[in-house]
């Protein structure tokens, strides 16, 4: 079997994960009203993912490293099909959030360990790898975000049959997951995890770290900021919902083509330096609008732009962690680290800084402009190619 055709099984999975994760978002105040709970509560549903990716992506670089890639997985796909099946039989809240938190544990043990799946299946398009699988996940999501209103309209608005959509999405994965997994190599599996952590690699989680974060916040305050600029609520929802599923789409699109495209051409560092600086310039444009105006075309262009050009940066600078080492366990285990680091930020700097940058955007605007421009100056420092393993410091072209 062609390398690249045995990984469709587990692009499949990442998107039916990305799927299941942003169904939530489009039908929130239904949620809110059939569950007799507050938006808070929901919110709280779709930041899980978030919170497992913290608690278990080094737990997924674990089992991938000492026992095998397709274990994760198996037990990934396993976790969200119960985990949604769960969600779409639930009477009450409480039960729900149970469903959630099992759905959601799928996440970390499918996305964390791709380092070493990268690695294994072609060490020298590593970006590649990491770049798609990245992508059709937040293609999942965006998919998740866009399509939900429809479904849930053919369905006469009925959230069981949303979430039972979801639920044969993830069936299905679980089903075909099988089918390319035996094809992933296991000759590393039980190898030491010493010297997997490289001080370098903190270059890394910083710019991880950030891009995630602000892509989430800015996504989240949209419609707010949107409603302090005195657009209509109902006008402002629509549209901030319309500039996350661009950023998503966005997101997915820049992961799937930058990546792949700059290690064809065998520019990895003047991709990271291109996509870092256009990042810069996006988030310039969507910060001073959505600070300052209600200009929303511009918003939904710099929205779209910034997702593109920042997770085509973040896909590059996880893979690039993976150059630190030889061998693709300890390539598993820097991938999530990696991931921990970066959803560190998402759960911290939208919740303190998104009501900061609305109670003061002049001062948010300059904050987040210096902190993206950070990255961008450590964008000329992130190793592109691979290091000798007695000098973990010296970059590569």
């Amino acid at each position: 079997m062609n390398r690249y055709v045995s990984l469709l099984p587990y692009w499949f999975l990442n998107f039916t994960i990305g799927f299941g994760w942003f169904t939530l978002s489009p039908i929130l105040p239904d949620l809110s009203a059939h569950y007799a709970v507050g938006t808070e509560s929901i919110l709280l549903l779709i930041s899980l993912y978030g919170y497992t990716m913290v608690a278990f992506a080094l737990l997924s670089g674990y089992l991938s490293a000492k026992y095998s890639v397709r274990i994760s997985l198996m037990i990934s796909a396993s976790l969200s099909v119960v985990g949604l099946i769960i969600r779409s039989i639930s009477p009450d809240y409480a039960v729900l959030f149970l469903g959630q938190i099992i759905a959601a544990s799928a996440y970390p043990l499918a996305l964390g360990p791709v380092g070493a799946l990268a690695q294994s299946i072609n060490r020298e398009r590593a970006n590649t790898v990491v770049g798609v699988s990245v992508g059709i996940l937040f293609l999942g999501m965006s998919a998740g975000a866009l399509l939900t209103p429809y479904f849930f309209a053919l369905l006469k608005d009925s959230i069981s049959g949303i979430f039972l959509l979801d639920a044969v999405l993830a069936i299905a994965a679980l089903i075909i997951l099988p089918l390319g997994s035996r094809t992933y190599p296991t000759e590393y599996a039980g190898k030491s995890l010493r010297g997997s952590f490289r001080p370098g690699m903190i270059k890394n989680w910083y710019v991880g770290l950030i891009i995630s974060a602000f892509s989430v916040m800015f996504g989240g305050i949209a419609s707010l900021a949107l409603i302090n600029h005195h657009v209509s609520t109902s006008s402002a929802l629509a549209y901030g919902g319309a500039m996350s599923g661009l950023a998503f789409l966005g997101s997915a699109l820049g992961a799937i083509i930058l990546p792949p495209m700059f290690e064809r051409i065998r520019m990895i560092r003047a991709g990271m330096v291109i996509t870092s600086g256009l990042s810069l310039v996006s988030i310039l444009l969507l910060t001073y609008f959505l600070a300052f105006t209600s200009a929303i075309n511009v918003l939904l262009v710099s929205f779209f732009m910034f997702g593109f050009f920042g997770n085509a940066f973040w896909s590059m600078a996880m893979t690039s962690t993976t150059r630190y080492v030889e061998d693709p366990a300890k390539a598993g285990f820097s991938t999530s680290m990696y991931s921990v680091a970066t959803n560190l930020g998402v759960a911290l700097i939208p919740t303190f800084f998104g009501v900061f940058f609305l109670a003061s955007p002049a001062n948010g605007m300059i904050i987040t402009s210096v902190l993206v421009a950070a990255a961008f100056i450590l964008s000329f420092f992130l190793i592109a190619g691979r290091i000798a393993t007695k000098s973990p410091e010296r970059t590569a072209s």
